[in-house]
């Protein structure tokens, strides 16, 4: 029998080394691509499902929401989930009927609008509530006169008694934005139990959410506009088409519930940076068909972050409101964002527990504004 040598040994156990290291690459070879063929029918599938959902009927809350959530990340009013720190400055006055809009964000910027100033002013009854506007109200509605304040003191009396007076009124306005969705009726039934009044700026959707808008009126909230498609590449190609959706979501809006509404939200909010052309340009329009738009100057996050959990989403607009002396609280409704339905009645514990008095938009209402409609000259 041949006798084996340590060295011959050697060299076979490396030959059937290298045979297993072929082998074995051979077969990782033979079987990456079936793996990637697998993976890529897999992510082909569900980019399938995920195009078949986007094209029906209700895959268009989910563009609405991507469409909102992008404005809101290109809006210098909003900062990840957080606003501006300089759009908790914006005041309006209660005069929307004239289009008139006081201390908004390019006043702010410019530094002479913030919160300390506008108390000031506002015990002067100059610019905070608007000119002309007369005494502030208080949170009754009354003004100072009516609540038998006397108006032929001093003048630096007057100052203090306003001054405190706009002081104690804690207003905060509800707003969702791009309803109805599934979820309407849970906002509403949410709202009813605690009798509070919300407005709801709503886009076109068909007659399966008709009831929605009927509820909407009938239990006493503003139905407010935010445009037919929520499409921004269409709503804001030109001046022509802004007004022909405007006029076709007032018209069905008239049709559904009897009520014609002059109250309005630019998808992105009027400092937009998605508009075609100068936001100057819509405004006009709305001036002229004597239409309100109201922006915020606090906000939730909801559409910036559709992962926030209720808590999260209370403490956005907490911290914010409670650096205002109104607040108009930015939300959405939206199918896909429910953590928005499950922080609601947290949030109006919250706001009750802190003395705030939660309206619906209304005449009375600051005009707050990012973009002042005193911006377009008539």
């Amino acid at each position: 029998m041949e006798k084996i040598t340590r060295a011959e040994l050697a060299r076979r156990k490396r030959i059937n080394l290298y045979k297993k290291i072929i082998l074995y690459g051979f077969c990782v070879l033979a079987i990456t691509p079936i793996i990637t063929s697998i993976f890529l029918l897999y992510k082909i599938n569900k980019m399938e499902e995920r195009l078949d959902y986007v094209l029906s009927e209700d895959g268009g809350d989910y563009l609405t929401y991507r469409s909102s959530h992008d404005a809101l990340l290109g809006n210098p009013n909003a900062y990840g989930k957080l606003l501006s720190p300089s759009t908790r400055t914006v005041l309006g006055n209660t005069q929307p009927s004239t289009n008139v809009a006081e201390n908004t964000l390019e006043d702010a910027a410019k530094g002479t609008a913030n919160t300390e100033e506008a108390t000031e002013v506002a015990g002067s009854g100059i610019t905070a509530f608007g000119e002309g506007a007369g005494l502030p109200e208080n949170t009754d509605g009354n003004s100072l006169a009516e609540d038998g304040a006397d108006v032929d003191a001093s003048e630096e009396a007057g100052i203090e008694t306003a001054g405190k007076a706009k002081k104690n009124a804690k207003r905060v306005y509800l707003t969702f934005d791009d309803g109805p969705s599934i979820y309407t009726g849970q906002i509403l039934d949410i709202l009813k139990a605690n009798d509070v009044k919300a407005t709801f700026f709503v886009i076109g959707k068909d007659e399966n959410y008709y009831d929605y808008y009927r509820r909407i009126v009938d239990e006493g909230h503003t139905l407010g506009m935010h445009s037919y498609t929520h499409q921004y590449q269409k709503l804001y190609a030109s001046e022509e088409s802004f007004a022909a959706e405007i006029e076709e979501l007032q018209s069905l809006l008239a049709d559904v519930t009897g009520v014609e509404s002059h109250v309005f939200r630019f998808p992105g909010g009027s400092s937009n940076d998605v508009s075609q052309l100068p936001i100057e340009n819509y405004i006009a329009y709305l001036n002229e068909h004597n239409i309100n738009y109201y922006d915020w100057n606090a906000l939730s996050g909801d559409a910036v972050n559709a992962s926030l959990s209720p808590e999260q989403l209370v403490n956005n607009i907490m911290k914010d409101v409670r650096e205002n002396k109104d607040s108009i609280v930015l939300m959405h409704d939206l199918q896909n964002v429910h953590a928005t339905v499950e922080s609601l009645q947290m949030l109006i514990d919250t706001l009750k527990s802190e003395g705030y008095e939660i309206l619906p938009i209304d005449e009375n209402a600051p005009l707050i504004q990012h973009v002042s409609c005193n911006s377009v000259e008539e």
